[in-house]
């Protein structure tokens, strides 16, 4: 040790000009005169609003914890943070001192690690923002690791509020159609992964302007040659280039995809459908119909669902048609040496056309256009958030909703085997660029496909899923809901008079049915929280009881 230089690998306490400092690794983690005071006054200047998660990062000694109780709303929860083993034995011993001296707050005050925020964060309840501290110079240590954490937690909980948006709007759509759906036993139907009868590139086509471009470009003798997967927006811009796709990807829930189908009545192209997608779709096409299923929300009926084996093939929710899209090119593929092209998943736009001629965006526009409004779409140029970005080749024009999607769709692909950028425009999707006559000299030596290549396919898959077994257990399990939803009724309208008697009594049982079926609820706004005893929640789910049983007639 050199002299006049402590080594301090244990934290230790030193007395300071008004109260203790703590020495640790040769910092002091507390000014040496006065430690309390910059925390304080931090806590002072925050403006601590309802329903806010408190981030103390390396809290030490926890100075400023009274201060902040005293600020705090009875909605709100602060969690203390340390990385640093030593440090947080500290802290932990110093926080059980502090809650014996108040039991009344000790419920407010959690410690945990950065390695398991993100089990703790989803036990908590649902708050609406966070706001940092650093309590000490401990931060000094893990500062990357802090505000990564940070980051973490405000992501989480503005995805969480995101997806509440998304499910206020939707969840009823989604639910009646995920029943409609299931009732067509889609786990005899699912999508196939890694099947042999996929050894063919991919190319995946998005409805963005690239599409047209690339089509422009490509002999169809090498389309001819590949496996084709357009999303349902694209399926227009492929038939008026005379190109038949071999699936169509469907995940929109709403009507107006339906558009994407028109003069589609001919096409024999497999249509490859989300469980919550639009049912109606399937019926505009002559070809076969395959499902997967995406959790939009983490509910008990959709795990009770998976729990018995009748849901098809499972992918992440990834909210673009685009990015499931490529995620089922990559899932189908026979293995990672089987490249899959990309094109029209531009998430970006130029002056006047956000989509490939033909698009149902563009037909739109073209049927609409009058003298006061042409054809070309300025208006999504000058929009609030539409901004002007570099792009592949030249600036394009983006807006939040776009950059995000490219921004998850760099996020999961980006490490992807074999997954090839060919679109001419649009934002950087941080893949290797092909050129369309790179893929036509790859596909050169490849031989064309079959007429019906696929139906054997079909076939094997059907004998794969035991497909008698399966249709007992859809329809058994879509009895046990129909049959649930009846005695909720019953129970709602004639309580403890309802027949047979509620057991273990009133409140219990309409608890336990409805814990498990949270589409009668999913959608409303306060629909997260799940409450028995609210009169005004129960009576709200009484009205949608009725909506929910026409999915189980003629069972």
């Amino acid at each position: 040790m050199q002299s006049g230089k402590i080594e301090t690998e244990e934290p230790c306490l030193v007395q300071a000009g008004q109260g203790f400092s703590v020495l640790y690794k040769n910092r002091f983690l507390y000014s040496k005169y006065s430690p309390q005071k910059a925390i304080e006054q931090t806590v002072a200047n925050l403006d601590i609003l309802p329903q806010t998660l408190i981030l103390c990062f390396s809290p030490c000694l926890w100075y400023g914890l009274k201060e902040l109780l005293t600020k705090i709303p009875k909605d709100s929860l602060i969690l203390g943070i340390e990385a640093d083993k030593k440090l947080f034995e500290l802290a932990e011993k110093k926080l059980n001192e502090i809650k014996k001296s108040c039991h009344q707050d000790s419920k407010k005050i959690l410690l945990t690690s950065p390695s398991k925020i993100e089990a703790l964060i989803k036990t908590l309840p649902h708050f609406r923002r966070t706001v940092s501290i650093e309590m000490s110079g401990g931060t000094f240590f893990y500062k990357t690791l802090y505000s990564q954490t940070a980051l973490f937690s405000q992501n989480f909980i503005a995805s969480f509020w995101k997806n509440r948006i998304t499910l206020v709007k939707m969840g009823r759509l989604f639910c009646k159609n995920f029943f409609r759906n299931l009732r067509e036993i889609p786990a005899e139907q699912s999508i196939p992964h890694c099947s042999p009868f996929f050894l063919r590139p991919f190319i995946v086509f998005g409805a963005g302007e690239s599409t047209e471009t690339f089509l422009l470009s490509v002999s169809k003798k090498t389309l001819q040659k590949c496996t084709v997967l357009a999303v349902d927006a694209a399926l227009p811009v492929l038939l008026k280039h005379k190109i038949q796709p071999d699936f169509i990807i469907a995940v929109e829930s709403q009507l107006a995809i339906e558009k994407a189908y028109i003069g589609a009545n001919k096409t024999k192209a497999a249509i490859i459908s989300d469980l919550a997608s639009r049912p109606a779709v399937l019926r505009h096409t002559k070809g076969r119909h395959l499902y997967f299923y995406s959790e939009f929300s983490e509910s008990e009926f959709l795990k009770s669902a998976e729990s018995k084996g009748i849901l098809p093939a499972k992918i992440p929710p990834l909210g673009s048609v685009g990015l499931t899209a490529v995620y089922l090119a990559l899932f189908m593929r026979f293995d990672s040496n089987v490249p899959v092209f990309v094109t029209g998943l531009d998430f970006s736009y130029s002056l006047g056309f956000t989509h490939a001629r033909g698009a149902p965006a563009h037909t739109a526009r073209l049927i609409s256009s009058n003298r006061f409004k042409p054809v070309e779409n300025y208006d999504a140029a000058f929009k609030a958030d539409a901004k002007t970005v570099p792009g592949k080749n030249g600036t394009v024009i983006t807006d939040t909703a776009l950059k995000n999607y490219a921004a998850l769709f760099v996020n999961y692909f980006k490490d992807s085997k074999k997954l090839y950028d060919a679109g001419f425009s649009g934002l950087n999707l941080s893949l290797p660029s092909v050129t369309t006559e790179q893929i036509e000299n790859f596909c050169q030596p490849l031989g064309q496909k079959k007429e019906g290549e696929f139906d054997a396919l079909y076939e094997q898959n059907k004998k794969n899923s035991s497909s008698s077994d399966i249709k007992i257990k859809t329809k058994t399990y879509l009895l046990e809901e129909k049959n649930a939803l009846l005695r909720i009724k019953e129970l709602l309208s004639k309580g403890k008079k309802a027949a047979p008697a509620p057991t273990p009594n009133l409140r219990a049982e309409i608890e336990n049915l409805l814990s498990k079926r949270e589409y009668l609820y999913l959608h409303f706004p306060d629909g997260y929280r799940f409450e028995a005893g609210n009169l005004s929640f129960l009576k709200r789910i009484s009205n949608e009881i009725d909506f929910f049983l026409k999915n189980f007639e003629n069972l």
